[in-house]
């Protein structure tokens, strides 16, 4: 049984649009799919549609379409007025609400409408439990999705039934856990968010620049507890395709969708010809610098990351 899992991915969510494409043209067709945040957005549009040039031609004029104010409306200063106000969000995601919406079929609007079985990652912080929609046909994808896009601070938790639901990625960023709990034994985890690889030349800079990234590097360790999983349990083959831009993507930089589908695509043909399941880094060890970065500390990189 084959499962995509799409992790969170903010601006840099057209590089699953790309990756998508090559699998496509690989004639790979998942079984079914698991999205985390951005990822469960494309992942939502996927399993709408099935796995076609339709589902990925919307995927990728959706992202074409999406400004910087359609998800944090009112800029700066709107901000500063919510934050002095005590809400629950830098931003409202009416806009982040609209997109999801957007991409859908019409009549899709429960996952019993789905073309593909789709699993959706959310967390509620009022318990810190991870939550997952799919199970249930009748829940409404819409809220799903947006639950689990919805970044901590920066778009207030979605209301759901007495829960107050985030970001999935803030446990599960790749949640290859779930494919490998509902039976997947093939795993292709197109994981365009961090995995290892530092923000920017530059240093970072802004509360919601900080805030983004700290999350986005907390969120990479649930990954390599899986991959070291898959490794145990010798029947899964877990792909880790990471999918890195060619140049840093800033924060709610959503110009360049055109860009990261083709670095995407390209990334994920190089993969598949000549896979390496179960590897979690891209990098072999002897090409990561373990020597001292800085007067009296070294760089430490756990020894399940080098398996």
């Amino acid at each position: 049984m084959i499962a995509f899992v799409l992790s969170g991915a903010g601006a840099r969510g057209p590089l699953q649009v790309g990756a998508l494409q090559a699998l496509l043209e690989a004639d790979i067709q998942p079984d079914f799919l698991v999205g985390t945040s951005a990822g469960a957005v494309n992942a939502s549009y996927v399993a709408s549609r099935g796995l076609s040039g339709e589902a990925l031609s919307t995927m990728h004029s959706q992202w074409k379409k999406v400004k910087v104010s359609t998800i944090y409306p009112g800029g700066v200063i709107g901000a500063a007025f919510r934050l002095l106000r005590n809400s629950q969000g830098l931003y409202p995601n009416d806009g982040l609400r609209r997109m999801i919406r957007d991409g859908l079929p019409e009549g899709v609007t429960s996952f019993g409408n789905l073309q593909l079985p789709l699993y959706v990652t959310s967390v509620d912080i009022l318990s810190g439990r991870l939550f997952l929609f799919g199970e249930d046909p009748r829940a409404p994808i819409v809220d799903a999705v947006l639950a689990s896009s919805s970044i901590p601070a920066i778009h207030p938790p979605v209301e759901y039934h007495g829960l107050q639901l985030v970001d999935g990625g803030v446990l599960a960023n790749v949640a290859a856990s779930v494919a490998m709990d509902k039976g997947a034994t093939q795993v292709y985890a197109l994981n365009a968010g961090h995995a290892g690889e530092a923000a920017s030349e530059r240093e970072i800079k802004g509360v919601v620049n900080v805030l983004n990234q700290t999350l986005t590097t907390m969120m990479a360790q649930s990954l390599m507890e899986d991959l070291a999983r898959a490794e145990a349990e010798t029947s899964i083959d877990l792909h880790h395709i990471v999918l890195r831009p060619e140049r840093p993507v800033p924060f709610g930089d959503f110009s360049r969708a055109d860009e990261l589908a083709l670095t995407g695509y390209e990334t994920t043909k190089a993969y598949l010809a000549a896979p390496r399941p179960r590897t979690v880094l891209p990098r072999e060890p002897e090409q990561l610098d373990l020597g001292e970065v800085v007067p009296g500390a070294r760089q430490y990189i756990p020894s399940y990351w080098l398996r």
